[in-house]
């Protein structure tokens, strides 16, 4: 009999619960259903994960280092930034939704302290910083609140009552809103 492949059995456990976080949420997310649609027992799940709160952050945290690292930063031009940032997360919708959930679980703090201690958190406060004081952004914006900002409109049609998603409009109705993120950050930004 072949060793089984550790590696193999906790991805499809990951990428089943991020399907099952991704859509119920933790709460309505079930254990049974993660490990029958990863093809693992729920003791090697338990084994491998802890519980489902465990798997809940393993999941959270795994896409949030995605959302952090699926677009490279662009120094001072955040217009397009913002627009890059909004086609990654219309490509990977699974992001939005499991930082969504994650706001919504209170892990709010636990998402900002990743973000602090990412790589890329510095960097990117500096660029914000230096393209104020280059005068390509407006001097009154946190650095902080600038990026939460963007975020803002990045997940705007995510989170709009009413509103249909990035993911069922037609090509013409996306590069329309691509167009809207563009101009809102221009102005955001406008010194």
């Amino acid at each position: 009999m072949a060793p089984t492949d550790v590696t193999a059995t906790k991805q499809r456990i990951l990428d089943a619960a991020l399907e099952e976080f991704g859509t119920y949420g933790l709460a309505g997310a079930r254990i049974d259903r993660i490990a029958k649609n990863g093809n693992a027992s729920k003791e090697r799940l338990y084994a491998y994960f802890g519980d489902k709160v465990a798997l809940f952050h393993a999941v959270l945290d795994a896409d949030f280092v995605e959302a952090m690292e699926c677009v490279e930063w662009v120094g001072g031009d955040i217009p397009q930034h913002a627009v890059e940032l909004f086609d990654a997360m219309t490509r990977k919708p699974h992001i939005q939704r499991m930082m969504i959930w994650g706001q919504l679980q209170g892990e709010g703090p636990r998402m900002r302290k990743q973000a602090e201690e990412h790589s890329s958190w510095l960097p990117r406060m500096a660029a914000i910083r230096t393209a104020q004081e280059d005068g390509t952004i407006a001097t009154h914006w946190n650095p902080e609140d600038l990026i939460t900002l963007i975020f803002g409109l990045v997940f705007a049609w995510v989170v709009a009552p009413g509103i249909v998603d990035n993911q069922s409009v037609d090509a013409q109705e996306l590069a329309r809103r691509r167009e809207v993120v563009r101009e809102a950050t221009v102005r955001i930004c406008k010194p």
